[in-house]
């Protein structure tokens, strides 16, 4: 891995902290109820009517705001410094540039292969008027970013001691990427799949790079901004197979 920034993650192993796993683990497990127990407010409290717009609201919005709790009580001491990390501008525009490439090739693909438009996005703003769907727009851009990104990329990336050696880096990055797209059953295109995990993988690889959360979260922003720009654009012009 080209390095883009000074990051402390390739010092000398002697400069390193200690790896320890079972802390990692109890703080991963922890994360992971919080992440399967944020469907419950939804179901209990929110309006069948009003599931429709507010899903990601209710869901990836207190997972966001319970999974930012947590780590601003992991790092007390630094929390702003850690979500911030060493490096931005070089790996935000890299990890654009990483985002909107995968996207073009897989409109090539769609074209090439006359690929179906996926049922998730084709019903994603069914039955909304305008406000309903800008509610969920914006709630698709901005929290599932958050949530996903402190899971996947910090509490799931930090089960491997990708700081230690450039071996760990890529099987972290490649087992995170790979969950991460396992866990979007909602699409059903094998290349929609292998998109998601390409994305996770230039997420992964900021996260490590920038040494924070916030480039990973601001791309993973982008890539649903350009996702529901390109599904628009295609269903439009009917270049969908």
């Amino acid at each position: 891995m080209t390095n883009l920034c000074a990051a402390p993650e390739f010092a000398p192993a002697a400069t390193l902290s200690p790896y320890r796993f079972f802390p990692r683990l109890g703080m991963f497990v922890l994360a992971t109820l919080i992440v399967f127990l944020a469907a419950v407010p939804e179901v209990l409290f929110v309006p069948a009517d009003m599931q429709a717009y507010l899903t990601f609201t209710a869901t990836s919005g207190i997972t966001a705001l319970v999974l930012l709790a947590l780590f601003a009580w992991q790092y007390r001491s630094d929390a702003r410094a850690q979500w911030r990390g060493h490096c931005i501008g070089k790996p935000l525009k890299w990890g654009a540039l990483g985002i909107i490439g995968s996207y073009l090739l897989f409109g090539v693909a769609i074209l090439v292969l006359g690929l179906p438009r996926e049922v998730f996005m084709a019903e994603l703003l069914d039955g909304l008027n305008n406000w309903q769907a800008m509610v969920k727009v914006a709630s698709l851009i901005v929290l599932p970013p958050i949530a996903e990104e402190l899971f996947f990329r910090h509490y799931m990336l930090r089960l491997f001691p990708y700081e230690n050696s450039r071996a760990w880096t890529w099987i972290a990055i490649i087992v995170t990427s790979a969950v991460f797209a396992g866990m979007h059953i909602q699409y059903g295109n094998w290349i929609t799949v292998a998109l998601i995990f390409a994305c996770g993988g230039v997420f992964a690889v900021a996260r490590v790079v920038s040494g924070g959360l916030l480039v990973p979260v601001l791309l993973h922003s982008l890539a649903e901004i350009v996702a529901l720009t390109t599904d628009k654009s295609f269903a439009q012009m009917g270049l969908y197979g």
